[in-house]
């Protein structure tokens, strides 16, 4: 009989000393300062990963960047006509090259379809040129087909085949009509005040009345 309750006591005991024991954690965590708090996750996006701030995003306008632009505002509109016309007329001989050199014929085909080749070459490059340097002055540069065809002012170039004569007639009638723009524009340039861009078109000047002259002694 003392045996068991004995062991009655010892069993109180034990369960008295489990819900103690269970119940410590609870107490800690409800001392626990506000400070030790475990911390909520972040939503925040790391300031590395880029936000927009003041903007939306993807919007990089900057108006006090415009300071930078190295002309006068009222000059660039008048530049940048020339500079737009003459970017136009280089694309449309760059395809005119092109057309010719794919459809040559006659006995001048093998050195003519090289030339032709290299002119068209350097046409791309300096439209390249001279499409930067409109953006460099705050312009932007449009060598869209539409507007290659609407304002270049050429004649309709022929399609199908043509004769080593017809190319060197029709070719170097149009290069010489961009080559007497270009030089007007040498000088409407250097009047504005843009003694860069109308280097730019001295340089092209040299490079088309050069082209000129190697079409026009096979004629004469």
């Amino acid at each position: 009989m003392l045996t068991q309750q004995n062991t009655l006591k010892i069993t109180a005991l034990g369960g008295l000393l489990l819900m103690s024991l269970m119940a410590q954690p609870v107490r800690a965590q409800s001392r626990r300062s506000p400070s030790q708090s475990p911390a909520a996750p972040s939503t925040t996006t790391p300031a590395n990963q880029g936000t927009a701030s003041g903007s939306e995003l993807g919007n990089y306008r900057n108006e006090r960047a415009d300071a930078w632009i190295p002309l006068e505002a009222e000059k660039r509109q008048a530049i940048n006509t020339d500079l737009q016309a003459t970017v136009v007329e280089l694309l449309e001989l760059y395809h005119d090259a092109k057309q010719s050199h794919w459809n040559l014929r006659g006995p001048l085909y093998f050195p003519l379809h090289e030339t032709l080749q290299a002119y068209a070459d350097l046409y791309l490059d300096q439209a390249d040129l001279l499409a930067e340097r409109q953006l460099q002055i705050g312009m932007p540069a449009d060598g869209r087909t539409e507007t290659i065809t609407q304002t270049a002012n050429l004649p309709k170039f022929p399609g199908g085949p043509l004769s080593d004569r017809q190319v060197l007639e029709i070719m170097t009638e149009r290069i010489y009509t961009i080559a007497k723009r270009v030089r007007a524009r040498i000088e409407s340039t250097g009047k504005n005040g843009d003694e860069v861009t109308s280097n730019k078109f001295q340089d092209l000047s040299y490079l088309l009345d050069k082209q000129v002259w190697q079409f026009r002694v096979h004629m004469q």
